[in-house]
């Protein structure tokens, strides 16, 4: 890909030196991803930066920051026969991971606001999970804690939307879209999460 985007687009490729802000969002259709939120998607909030290497690539690396929680409720019996659970109780569950990036991306400048790009990032992750039946109590003492790592991959198309502030220095809106994969996070005897399909990122930021 690319490949044949450099043959397309010299010599007008106008790779750019970047600090962004961005969303981003990674596919995570694993039932097990139920345990610590609703949806399929492990959305996160983090930061871009980007150093042009060459007129046609820049090196960008990023860091993004997740949290998701559920409440998981537990009945009072295992009477299935029954019309009424009783009132039961509850845990809560919690996930915290960090994604770190570093890859490679490629410009063509169509026009002088207007920058379509490629992406393709190594992303490594480290997952925390915690099962709670108190989260009102920092010393709970049935507190359950795990922690995983796993690493995987990321590739997307994506539009720089240039503003120019002055000179060569532009603030730039951005979304990318793509594929995301991740082997799976194995949270010892929490069993494993995994997360991929439809992934991307948004954000704004600075290029110069």
């Amino acid at each position: 890909m690319l490949s044949l985007l450099f043959a397309l687009a010299a010599p007008a490729l106008a790779a750019s030196n970047e600090l962004s802000f961005e969303v981003g969002w990674f596919g995570a259709t694993d039932p097990a991803f139920d345990t610590f939120a609703n949806g399929n998607t492990l959305g996160s909030l983090g930061l871009r930066a980007g150093y042009a290497v060459h007129p046609n690539v820049a090196i960008i690396a990023g860091w993004q920051h997740a949290t998701n929680g559920a409440t998981i409720g537990v009945p009072d019996t295992d009477d299935t026969d029954t019309e009424y659970y009783g009132a039961g109780s509850s845990f809560q569950t919690a996930l915290y991971t960090d994604q770190i990036s570093v890859g490679s991306k490629a410009d063509v400048k169509v026009f002088k606001w207007l920058h379509p790009y490629v992406t393709a990032q190594l992303v490594g992750m480290r997952g925390l999970a915690r099962l709670d039946d108190d989260s009102n109590d920092d010393e709970n003492l049935t507190q359950v804690q795990r922690a995983g790592l796993t690493g995987g991959f990321l590739a997307a198309g994506g539009l720089d939307f240039l503003i120019r502030v002055r000179g060569n220095v532009y603030i730039a809106p951005y979304v990318e879209l793509g594929y995301g994969w991740m082997a799976p996070l194995a949270l010892k005897d929490l069993g494993t999460v995994q997360f991929s399909g439809f992934s991307g990122r948004s954000g704004v930021g600075v290029r110069f």
